[in-house]
């Protein structure tokens, strides 16, 4: 009789003992431990990126969104600076968003001052209880696993599904009609949790981005 190897045998079973296993959590339990996640954290570094036509912020000045990069700062601090159209120019200010109020630069002086109070979009809001923690923990219809990628070199779970515009307004300066379900795809972290990207799909093309990164890093924002 013929004899094989005894590793001829173990290599399966080794190969099938290191496979990471499917996640045992429910799409919606993963979502939910990712709105944990963004409430633990100390502080972040974010993008948001309006797609398609930019988004309307304040009606008097006709001034427009279109880009954010900042930080944020547990509990309420967010520093961004901020691609806006004023009156048809395309500009990029420093906004901060802080419990002693909300600021903005002077594009002719980059002079910091109180923001105008028709300016609709909250940085700070987006990492509070109500803003993206609360997409995340229960405010996903039909929330499904889509698979395992890698995103900016993050090994991702992406989950997809649908939230009403009424509970996405913070993420989108209100710029979504509530009662209106839009396609959300979201992707967190394998080890931990942690949001990596999240995207809101409208029906005429246009679309919000979000990324976070640099989880916990050192960040110190302060005021004027």
């Amino acid at each position: 009789m013929k004899k094989f190897p005894v590793m001829t045998f173990l290599i399966p079973l080794i190969l099938a003992a290191c496979a990471k296993p499917a996640p045992s959590l429910t799409p919606a339990e993963m979502l939910s431990k990712a709105g944990d996640a963004v409430l633990a954290m100390k502080s972040a570094k974010f993008t948001l990126t309006r797609e398609g036509t930019p988004a309307l912020l304040d009606a008097q000045t006709n001034s427009t969104f279109s880009e954010a990069t900042g930080e944020y700062q547990a509990p309420n601090r967010v520093s961004a600076q901020v691609k806006v159209t004023v009156f048809g120019n395309l500009m990029q200010v420093e906004m901060l968003w802080l419990p002693e109020g909300t600021y903005m630069s002077n594009p002719l002086t980059g002079q910091m001052t109180a923001a105008p109070a028709g300016v609709s979009f909250d940085g700070a809001a987006l990492f509070q209880a109500g803003g993206i923690p609360a997409v995340l923990k229960g405010g996903i219809q039909n929330p499904k696993l889509v698979g395992s990628e890698t995103v900016e070199d993050v090994a991702s779970y992406h989950l997809s599904g649908t939230a009403d515009g009424a509970i996405l307004s913070p993420l989108t300066a209100g710029a979504l009609a509530a009662g209106t379900q839009y396609p959300v795809d979201v992707w967190v972290e394998k080890n931990g949790f942690n949001l990596v990207r999240f995207h809101i799909a409208e029906p005429d093309g246009n679309g919000w981005l979000i990324d976070v990164y640099d989880i916990n890093a050192a960040v110190d924002i302060q005021a004027p």
